[in-house]
C-alpha cells in the first residue's frame, strides 16, 4: 500500500491549494494539497517534512496529524493519507514544483477540481462534498 502525505497550511488569506503541472503522469492539472509518497525507511512526519521542504521551501517546525484514512482510485493501489496540520514553519513559501498555488476561502473549496482522495477530507474538515 502506498503511504502519502498532505500538509494543510492555513492563513488569514485562506488554504493552501497546489495545482499539479498539466504534463504530470497522474492527474494533469487537480488541485491538491501538498505533499507525496513516504519514501522507505521514512515515517509521514518525516515525510511531510521533507516533502514541504522539496515543494514548498519551508522547514516545518510544528506539525499535527489530523486525520487519516485508505483511499483506492478506480483500478489503482490502494492509498493511506495522511493530513498533517502544520502550525508553523520558517521561510516563505514559494512554488518549487506546481503549475500554480492558491490560498483559497474554505467557502470556496468546492468550486476547485480537488483530488478525489482529498475529498473525504474536505468533507470532514472544511464541510465541502
Amino acid at each position: 500500500m502506498l503511504e502519502v502525505v498532505a500538509g494543510i497550511i492555513e492563513s488569514e488569506n485562506g488554504i493552501l491549494l497546489c495545482q499539479r503541472h498539466r504534463n504530470s503522469r497522474r492527474l494533469p492539472l487537480k488541485w491538491e494539497f501538498p505533499g507525496g509518497k513516504v519514501e522507505t525507511n521514512e515515517g509521514p512526519k518525516e515525510a511531510i517534512i521533507r516533502e514541504l521542504d522539496e515543494e514548498l521551501g519551508i522547514k516545518v517546525l510544528k506539525t499535527e496529524l489530523l486525520h487519516d484514512y485508505k483511499f483506492a482510485y478506480p483500478d489503482e493501489k490502494t492509498f493511506h493519507l495522511y493530513f498533517f496540520k502544520i502550525h508553523d514553519y520558517d521561510n516563505t513559501i514559494q512554488d518549487l514544483q506546481f503549475e500554480k498555488i492558491e490560498w483559497v476561502k474554505a467557502e470556496n473549496l468546492n468550486t476547485y477540481d480537488i483530488l478525489e482522495g482529498d475529498q473525504p477530507f474536505l468533507h470532514l474538515y472544511y464541510n465541502q462534498n
